[in-house]
């Protein structure tokens, strides 16, 4: 899936079960890192030489070591509620590799497979034949849902997923509808 629902369900999955700003970030991070690994794309681009996308790409971020390191690590920037931010980050990152697994399959027919145990074995791989492509329908509509409820979310609670990105964006996103729509 694309990385804007992984951002997206991560957030949600924490935004009701965390209280504070900076643990909804550091778990809405947990979901996003795993991507991290595709940074390779950028730098074949620019050479045009390097094939670091698709050596890497679901090797590096997509492993259970990755996983508990990105849980640790984004829990000892955590200020509070450690515990309950470590849990999440495992399970936000599991979901992330459940939806590539699902919904990640190239537009040339790759599938991409998820290297669960790399690097200590490389030879494991999981992937779902039924696997759809990353611009496939279900992804849009998966992505609809997230926004529906992410809209929802706002109106209830007054906080959106702008928020990840600045505490000012999400304010102002509030003040401009007020402006705009107010209590009409």
């Amino acid at each position: 899936m694309s990385p804007g629902a992984h951002v997206l369900f991560s957030w949600l999955a924490s935004a009701e079960l965390i209280k504070h700003r900076r643990e909804r970030i550091l778990v809405t991070l947990s979901g996003a890192l795993p991507d991290l690994d595709g940074i390779g794309l950028i730098v074949d681009v620019i050479t045009n030489k390097t094939n670091f996308y698709l050596t890497y790409h679901h090797y590096l971020g997509h492993s259970i070591f990755a996983c508990l390191t990105f849980a640790t690590f984004l829990t000892a920037l955590a200020k509070r509620q450690k515990q309950r931010v470590f849990l999440l980050c495992l399970i936000v990152f599991h979901f992330h590799i459940l939806f590539d697994v699902i919904g990640s399959k190239g537009p040339d027919g790759y599938q991409w497979p998820i290297y669960y145990l790399y690097p200590l074995d490389s030879s494991l791989s999981i992937t779902w034949s039924g696997q759809w492509e990353l611009n496939a329908w279900q992804n849009y509509m998966f992505m609809a849902i997230l926004l529906v409820f992410s809209t929802h979310y706002a109106i209830s609670k007054k906080i959106t997923v702008l928020e990840v990105f600045s505490k000012n964006l999400n304010s102002e996103l509030f003040k401009m509808w007020q402006k705009y729509f107010g209590n009409k």
